[in-house]
């Protein structure tokens, strides 16, 4: 079987508490600007940070590289108990919803949590 091109990580603490993730690859559901799997998971990955920097207003560090097909954002050490909790909502949401284009995409999209 054919592995997924694009691999969305998430990073928990050992509490269980998400603190990030990490959006690398092409889906290879289609071409380049047709590609509705690609574009589902570009929307819900880039919601999410402008959530957590522009509503929550969390500290956080990001990479986009649109080269390397690669989006990452993490909570900085320095956010508060409260952002990471605040966090939580936004990110179990992009979790969750990354899960049901997974089930439909399993070929074109991989979930994986790593525990940090």
């Amino acid at each position: 079987m054919k592995q997924p091109g694009n691999t969305v990580s998430f990073f928990r603490r050992p509490d269980g508490a998400l603190t990030g993730y990490r959006a690398q690859g092409h889906t290879g559901y289609a071409e380049a600007g047709e590609d509705i799997v690609c574009a589902a998971v570009s929307a819900l990955t880039q919601t999410t940070l402008n959530g957590l920097q522009n509503v929550l207003k969390a500290p956080v560090m990001f990479e986009i590289d649109d080269e390397a097909a690669l989006l990452e954002a993490r909570l900085t050490p320095q956010a508060t108990e409260a952002q990471v909790e605040a966090a939580q909502l936004l990110l179990e949401t992009l979790l969750e919803g990354l899960r049901a284009i997974e089930r439909s995409y399993p070929r074109n999209v991989r979930i994986i949590e790593e525990r940090r």
